[in-house]
């Protein structure tokens, strides 16, 4: 048992428990928290991982876990700025060595700038237990843009990274959370390869309180993509066309210029790549179907 976690958790009820990083959230810590305390079906525990933070974001969650006793707050020191990307998968996969000895079937990865229905957890559940060879789901993200809710667009088979839920085991066998940037790409690709599922679901959505992507702002968060789909393989046909459809999106031909540039920025400084070959194949497979409007799921 490690030093953070109280052995009386670990046999608390719950199918699931929740794995949250965070750095200096202090506009929307609590409005996610309310909506986890909410849930109609708890977690067995939550584990908020603090990356250092110093706007005060702390100072809430010690408030809640004061009162509830299985929401587990760990520390970690402030290196002086955000580790996103690779970072984020590391501290997740920290968070796993933490719970590795815990009986649960589903994990969840939670963004701490969220909002969410009270049947949230209780809608995902059902989905995977419909579905035994699902291995990640997640609702439809979206934003409230000019008094109107807009949706932040996935392909059907691509679960939001903001708000999974795992089948614990279909995890442990790909290896846990790829150490790798675009690493929710990544397990994507593994899962299929494996032979398992993954969906999001349009009919349970996610207010996401921060748009997408724009934690360093609009134009880090549109180049980092461009940059990402170099790295986790993409068909370069269909990188293209989708960084000129992103063209009709807000802000426009600006979005396609800052992917493309972020693209050829990773490309010719010969960034390696976080795929391997027989990943890599199977991205670039899988996207050449999708360019003749064949179902994914009939991969």
């Amino acid at each position: 048992m490690n030093q953070y976690i109280n052995a009386s958790l670990f046999n608390r009820p719950g199918r699931y428990l929740i794995i949250s990083t965070m750095r200096n959230e202090i506009k929307t810590i609590e409005a996610t928290i309310c909506s986890v305390l909410a849930q109609t079906q708890l977690p067995k525990f939550w584990l908020i991982l603090d990356d250092g933070s110093t706007d005060g974001s702390i100072e809430i969650i010690k408030r809640y876990v004061k009162l509830h006793p299985w929401i587990v707050c760990v520390s970690l020191p402030d290196r002086g700025y955000d580790l996103i990307g690779k970072g984020v998968a590391d501290l997740l996969n920290y968070g796993l060595e933490l719970i590795e000895s815990v009986n649960v079937e589903f994990v969840a990865k939670l963004d701490t700038d969220l909002k969410f229905a009270a049947d949230y957890y209780q809608k995902l559940i059902k989905e995977m237990d419909d579905d035994p060879l699902l291995g990640i789901i997640s609702g439809y993200p979206y934003i409230i843009k000019n008094g109107k809710r807009v949706l932040e667009r996935h392909s059907d088979y691509f679960p939001s990274g903001v708000a999974r839920l795992y089948r614990y085991d279909y995890l442990l066998k790909i290896g846990a959370f790829p150490s790798s940037i675009g690493w929710d790409t990544v397990d994507i690709l593994r899962m299929r390869m494996h032979g398992f599922n993954t969906k999001i679901s349009q009919a349970i959505l996610v207010h996401h309180l921060r748009r997408m992507g724009t934690r360093h702002g609009y134009f880090d968060g549109m180049t980092r993509a461009g940059r990402n789909n170099y790295l986790t393989g993409y068909f370069t046909l269909f990188f293209v066309l989708r960084a000129f459809y992103n063209g009709i999106y807000y802000p426009y031909i600006i979005r396609t210029l800052c992917m493309l540039f972020g693209y050829l920025q990773a490309y010719l400084s010969k960034q390696p790549l976080a795929v391997t070959e027989a990943e890599h194949l199977f991205h670039v497979n899988l996207q050449r179907k999708r360019l003749g409007l064949q179902a994914i799921d009939k991969l």
